[in-house]
């Protein structure tokens, strides 16, 4: 029996340290959403004394919505494994109560055994009542074997008894968590109800102005298609450049610098300080339009009036322009990556400047709509558009 709660112990434990690191995990992920929603409250902030209805706002809500609905479940997650943590500890808390009882029954059986056979209370008159030596001695190895068994009784009783008392105050311990999970749950609940009630209300105020919103917005659309295709020629333009016969040192130097950016994957800065990915990329559903369908190859970041654009990583401009549609455009070529920072109000760089990652590439819009101050990003190997978000580090 003790052998096999042995094993179920060794079990237990190595299922609570999963458990743990499950935790960990979850805690780790409701520390990000929390950082997410405190940049998005403070976009949200910048913008609340804007009187023009804009597009920025609705997207910053869904985004806080998101965060916020990623931490509900993890608490509710949390609170899965925690409940099922305390069932196990519960079943364990009991099994070794059952010993312990078990055990008491034997030291009671013990007892009653050493009073039935007058080993108690007249032990020396037990012994020199033996007819002859031998059996005294007899008599002596039996009283000596009965008292170490009850001291083993003893000592065992004593031992299970700390250590379930231990697993109780483990179980009151994960007890006192779980009631506290349940109340940052239900926190973030009325703070997800209020923050509905607020997208429903910015929703309201665009749709009051709905006409005038679809035509900047089918406006905008066809600008972004004319400045898309501008860039894919771009884009081809370059590929036919690095695809030029090249000497062995020059390939090499690509290569290198290729291996460097893929390196950067998901390690990459915020390429505008203080941003909010507020549209991904791919074709997706307009937040506010739901006839219209938006197809964007890269990620637009909400971020407040004038703030710096950054470069991801190491690199050279490789294009100084302006786009229609999408402002003044920086191109960086990473070897065969490029990156692309559109929609500033003011560039910093130069055509064959030599940036590191960080480097001040330009400045986004300071005009009284949110809407201006977003950085349009892509990244592209060579004619192929890439998602850049996974290369950002969260």
């Amino acid at each position: 029996m003790k052998r096999i709660l042995c094993i179920i112990a060794f079990l237990l434990s190595g299922l609570v340290a999963t458990m743990g690191q499950t935790v960990d995990e979850l805690n780790a992920q409701i520390k990000k959403a929390e950082e997410a929603i405190a940049k998005n409250e403070r976009l949200l902030k910048n913008i609340a004394d804007s009187k023009k209805s804009n597009e920025t706002e609705v997207k910053l809500l869904r985004q806080k919505i998101k965060n916020r609905e990623t931490i509900v479940a993890n608490y509710k997650k949390q609170i899965a494994i925690i409940s099922d943590s305390i069932s196990l500890k519960t079943s364990d808390v009991n099994t070794m109560q059952g010993e312990i009882n078990a055990l008491k029954d034997e030291y009671a059986q013990m007892v009653r055994a050493l009073h039935k056979n007058y080993l108690v209370g007249a032990p020396l008159h037990f012994i020199f009542s033996a007819e002859d030596a031998h059996t005294a001695t007899q008599r002596m190895n039996l009283l000596a074997r009965y008292n170490r068994a009850i001291d083993e009784k003893t000592r065992t009783i004593t031992e299970q008894s700390l250590a379930v008392e231990q697993e109780i105050g483990v179980l009151d311990q994960k007890k006192s968590e779980l009631d506290r999970l349940r109340t940052e749950q239900q926190k973030a609940l009325n703070k997800l109800a209020n923050e509905k009630k607020q997208l429903d209300a910015a929703a309201k105020k665009l749709a009051k102005e709905e006409k005038q919103i679809a035509k900047e917005i089918k406006k905008r659309k066809e600008e972004r298609e004319k400045a898309q295709k501008s860039i894919k020629k771009i884009m081809e333009e370059e590929a036919r450049k690095n695809k030029k016969k090249v000497s062995e040192q020059e390939r090499k130097a690509i290569s290198v610098a290729n291996a460097r950016f893929e390196g950067q994957k998901g390690k990459m800065i915020m390429p505008v300080e203080g941003g909010v990915i507020i549209e991904q990329f791919g074709q997706h559903p307009h937040p506010t339009q739901k006839h219209i369908t938006i197809d964007n190859t890269g990620i637009n970041i909400a971020a407040t009036a004038g703030a710096e654009v950054k470069c991801v990583a190491e690199g050279s401009v490789t294009r100084v322009m302006v786009i229609p549609g999408l402002n003044h455009c920086v191109m960086v070529k990473h070897g065969d990556y490029f990156t692309l920072y559109a929609n500033m109000a003011a560039v910093s760089v130069s055509k064959g400047d030599q940036l590191q990652a960080g480097s001040k590439v330009g400045t986004l819009a300071t005009s009284d709509n949110p809407d201006d101050h977003q950085l349009h990003f892509e990244l592209w190997y060579m004619t192929l558009k890439q998602d850049p978000e996974p290369w950002i580090a969260k």
